[in-house]
């Protein structure tokens, strides 16, 4: 009877490790893969609404990345199709895009990944529409290098989606 109870406390023992080592692993991957989810639908989402904005094609697009309620509520897209956005005269056909993302962290019951995002424009090329010549200047605005504080939430659908976007006002861009 020694035997066997020593037998169970070490089997017990092996299956409590064994169980928290298994535990682990599972919580790291699934920590991995959402945070790994977030970081391309930050990285990606953001370009695209850069790019949306600055060639106002392909709209529909950042349905994929954004919510509903953020892209009928963001100042930047709306004024993209007026003569408030500085590129409304230009056609735009290349730029360069940089961004960094920095404290990316995984909120696992909210449900929300938030991070801080810098994005750079830099080298637009494009021309003046001819229908705007005598309205515009010959060089393209810079974009302006900005930070923000970026929130997703994963919807019911089981998919994130982009919800907050909150502009850093004290980010100075000290590469441009």
């Amino acid at each position: 009877m020694k035997y066997l109870r020593r037998f169970a406390a070490f089997f017990a023992k092996r299956l409590v490790i064994l169980t928290l080592c298994v535990s682990l692993i599972v919580y790291a991957f699934y920590l991995a893969y959402n945070l790994g989810n977030a970081y391309i639908l930050v990285t990606e989402g953001l370009e695209k609404r850069v790019d949306v904005c600055l060639t106002r094609d392909d709209y529909a697009s950042l349905n994929n990345y954004f919510s509903a309620s953020f892209l009928s509520a963001d100042p930047v897209l709306a004024a993209a199709w007026s003569e408030a956005s500085p590129y409304f005269f230009y056609d735009i056909t290349s730029f360069e895009y940089e961004i960094s993302l920095q404290r990316l962290r995984w909120h696992p019951r909210s449900g929300t990944v938030t991070c801080i995002a810098t994005e750079r424009v830099t080298d637009i090329s494009g021309k003046v529409r001819a229908e705007y010549a005598s309205k515009a200047a010959p060089d393209i605005v810079p974009w302006k290098s900005t930070r923000y504080t970026v929130t997703l939430h994963k919807q019911s659908d089981g998919v994130w989606k982009i919800t907050g976007l909150e502009q850093d006002t004290a980010y100075k861009d000290t590469e441009s």
